[in-house]
């Protein structure tokens, strides 16, 4: 199954059963929101319609709107899309850009990919990029990676990563190496390694990993750009790209993207307008530009502009960062805010396949899956994000 608060694939059949920090902070977090939402609900049928009348009544009169946050369900990104599209607006809801950085890369230079599936199954050496970070937004990618039924795995863990890291890897049953170096020179350092004999080897231990390295037949390698700390991450990624591809004239080598939820939205908005979001819509037609739509620039260049602006920020997870919505509010002089968040009070949002049904993608955004919500709701208050911005189309 596919977890609603990291996308990850994991092994057990119920996500009670799970003890995953990630999940037990996200839960924590969902239950003090709806315990906020029944201490202070007491808005009647009347005034919930009188609260979408009004909100309908600012986007006919909006010059200028923004569709923005976390879309975590096929639904949810299949509503915004057509929303942006009646009210001419501008949406992007990809998280910090996180997705994108891997979309210009790839964009540019290609890419040979692989799945979570095959990874596990086949490759007999692991490549990962990052640090600590990593484990901490998906703590149990060792565990998704690791085939029960083969040999020890190497697992060579570049960047800041430490004793935790490796730890983790290895007990999810995986020969680590980490090696401490900095990330921006990774994809350099991987070139000059190609380039190499073991006769540069320093010692009989690091021998040993670069035999491991240069037997390999099938090499994937795993990077999340939501945890790289890169400056022009696009380009590092690019770069990641080409060495890979280098590598499949004499063997397997592929890559291993992963992402956040967020990219369920970037699959969906591909699917319905041949881009993968930051559009701006004109008379129904979307034209894209991964600068000049992104919801930073969009919130710059409308501070400058008297012009009555709506920003709809959508949040159907359980994130305890809502650094959107606390962007959008500290700019909230100078917009109009329509709030479908896990903690709203007007519209209170349930979380994608914890409260309500939900279609998702996994991380590395090759399986969607069917959800079923693991906790109840209050469904005569709280109500699904697509549900939300139906009701708020003109």
């Amino acid at each position: 199954m596919i977890c609603p608060f990291c996308s990850l694939l994991c092994d057990a059949n119920d996500l009670n059963e799970i003890d995953c920090g990630l999940q037990n902070k996200s839960i924590v977090q969902l239950a003090k929101l709806r315990s906020q939402l029944d201490a202070s609900f007491n808005e009647s049928v009347t005034d919930t319609e009188m609260e979408t009348a009004a909100a309908i009544e600012l986007l006919k009169n909006a010059k200028r709107v923004l569709i923005t946050g976390r879309v975590a369900s096929v639904q949810t990104a299949r509503a915004a899309v057509s929303l942006a599209m009646k009210v001419n607006g501008t949406i992007d809801c990809a998280e910090a850009g996180h997705v994108f950085k891997n979309v210009l890369a790839i964009q540019r230079s290609g890419i040979h990919s692989v799945s979570l599936a095959e990874a596990r199954d086949h490759a007999d050496l692991l490549i990962v990029i990052g640090g600590d970070a990593l484990l901490d937004d998906c703590p149990r990618i060792p565990n998704s990676l690791n085939s029960e039924n083969a040999s020890p795995k190497t697992v060579l863990l570049l960047g800041t990563f430490t004793d935790k890291s490796t730890a983790a890897w290895t007990a999810a049953g995986f020969q680590p190496w980490s090696i401490s170096c900095k990330i921006e020179s990774v994809p350099t350092a991987l070139t000059q390694w190609s380039r190499a004999t073991l006769q540069f080897s320093p010692n009989r231990m690091t021998s040993q990993l670069f035999i491991a390295m240069d037997t390999a037949k099938y090499t994937a390698v795993l990077w999340s750009a939501a945890s790289l700390r890169v400056e022009q991450t696009d380009l590092w990624v690019e770069r990641l790209l080409h060495w890979i591809a280098s590598q499949n004239e004499t063997k397997r080598c592929a890559a291993l993207p992963w992402t956040s939820l967020d990219g369920t939205f970037q699959q969906v908005c591909t699917w319905l307008t041949g881009f993968p979001g930051r559009i701006r819509f004109h008379d129904g037609n979307p034209s894209f530009d991964t600068f000049t739509n992104s919801y930073e620039s969009w919130l710059a260049r409308s501070c400058e502009l008297e012009s009555d602006s709506v920003v709809i920020v959508i949040d159907e997870t359980a994130a305890t960062d809502p650094f959107i919505a606390k962007m959008v509010f500290w700019l909230g002089r100078k917009f109009h805010v329509i709030e479908l968040t896990s903690g709203s009070m007007r519209f209170p949002t349930a979380v994608a396949g914890a409260e309500v049904a939900a279609d998702i993608f996994r991380a590395d955004q090759t399986l969607l899956a069917h959800l079923s919500p693991s906790r109840e709701c209050d469904k005569s208050r709280v109500r699904p994000a697509a549900y939300w911005l139906a009701r708020l189309a003109p």
